[in-house]
């Protein structure tokens, strides 16, 4: 979710060293054929997934102000014929009850299951909650936010969730620049009912103190040794090995650097990761027309084909999410997308959709769910004080 990178680069770290990335041309550059397209209305076209026995969060009985589900990850268990969703489900915080009140927005992960193809969802548990704490350097208070998770069904039948765990200091609903610490956590469960049981901060990057106590530094690889945050990550495993996408965030003493900022292709390893590739970078969102590309999901179409979806995004614009695209890759094992002859990525599918504020996006896919590609629509009303977001199903199968 951009709430999580609109969010505070003003409270990152300086940034490290600053690298020209280039885009990587396909060695068998693909025709120009115009991708399919899809619009996404609030209609019966685009019918809404709602997670039963999860409602939206209310506040004194009315619709809490900042509501809804977002940030979907699907994962097929062909075991019990399953399909698994965690998602970030949105509420508002009370920090302090003390007339007037003090309200922070509230972000965690639940988990759903659907046992007819995708087609409903029902609510299993929460895999991670809000918790009030104190920043280890500071002892300032604040909560612990847990949002864009990503589920895995991992090749030996076990299952883990990663996601993005920042500290939000108490009242900074204004100030929302004023977020800091990210980090990534996870958990790891024999079945998917089991996750969130236990959990551990496992990796961060150079923006992050190591107070945080997370073992794995993402900046100890050469090649991300100038991203100071990564976040969005999406997890996907091929054979015997998981991969990782992750959003590389690159900050100097001039601000952000979106020019740099990229999704690179991570190989787990025993104690981290590995450098595969950078997928797609600063050129690329250039050739969209955007800043910044990320909230990455990898899948496999019901072609067999190894597909890439993500968000372009254009900072400080109403709506900043410009819907969904799909890409295929070339060559996964060397992150290398289809590619023209320019050296541009081919896009394979156009989602778009109604919304405003941060707009729509978000997408994830499973081939085993009748939901196609699930996207996520953010609707704020006019004075701007009253926020939804709500999970849709395209029926779009790339």
């Amino acid at each position: 979710m951009l709430i999580t990178l609109v969010l505070a680069c003003s409270a990152c770290g300086g940034g490290g060293s600053s690298k020209a990335i280039s885009p990587q041309v396909n060695p068998d550059p693909q025709p120009n054929i115009e991708p399919e397209t899809f619009h996404c209305s609030k209609d019966i076209s685009c019918p809404e997934v709602v997670v039963t026995g999860d409602p939206f969060d209310v506040l004194n009985g009315a619709p809490a102000p900042f509501r809804g589900y977002a940030d979907p990850s699907l994962e097929y268990d062909p075991v019990t014929d399953t399909i698994w969703m965690a998602y970030s489900w949105l509420n508002v915080q009370i920090s302090d009850p003390t007339p007037p009140a003090e309200f922070d927005l509230g972000v965690r992960t639940h988990l759903a299951r659907s046992d007819d193809g995708g087609d409903t969802f029902s609510f299993v548990r929460s895999i991670n909650e809000m918790e009030m704490e104190l920043h280890p350097d500071t002892s300032v208070a604040g909560w612990s936010t847990h949002e864009v998770s990503t589920l895995l069904m991992e090749p030996t039948g076990n299952w883990q969730v990663l996601w993005l765990k920042y500290f939000n200091p108490f009242g900074t609903v204004a100030g929302i620049d004023e977020r800091q610490e990210f980090l990534y956590s996870r958990s790891f469960a024999n079945i998917p009912e089991q996750l969130g049981d236990t959990s551990a901060v496992w990796s961060t990057g150079s923006a992050t103190s190591s107070s945080w106590g997370a073992p794995f530094n993402f900046t100890s690889i050469n090649e991300l040794s100038d991203c100071d945050i990564q976040t969005e990550p999406a997890l996907f495993a091929l054979d015997t090995d998981i991969f990782l996408v992750t959003s590389c965030i690159v900050v100097d003493l001039n601000g952000r650097r979106t020019d740099l900022e990229r999704l690179v292709l991570l190989r787990q390893t025993s104690d981290g990761y590995s450098f595969v590739g950078n997928i797609m970078d600063g050129q690329d969102a250039l050739d969209l027309g955007v800043d910044v590309i990320q909230q990455a999901d990898i899948s496999v179409a019901r072609d067999g084909s190894i597909i890439l979806i993500v968000t372009p995004i254009i900072l400080d614009a109403d709506p900043s999410h410009q819907g969904c695209m799909v890409y295929e890759f070339n060559d996964f094992l060397s992150a290398s997308l289809k590619r023209d002859e320019s050296g541009k990525a081919v896009a394979r599918n156009i989602i778009t959709a109604d919304g405003n504020g941060l707009g729509p996006g978000l997408c994830t896919y499973d081939a085993n769910s009748e939901s196609g590609i699930m996207l996520v629509i953010t609707t704020v009303n006019a004075s701007g004080n009253d926020v939804e977001f709500s999970l849709h199903a395209t029926g779009v199968h790339p």
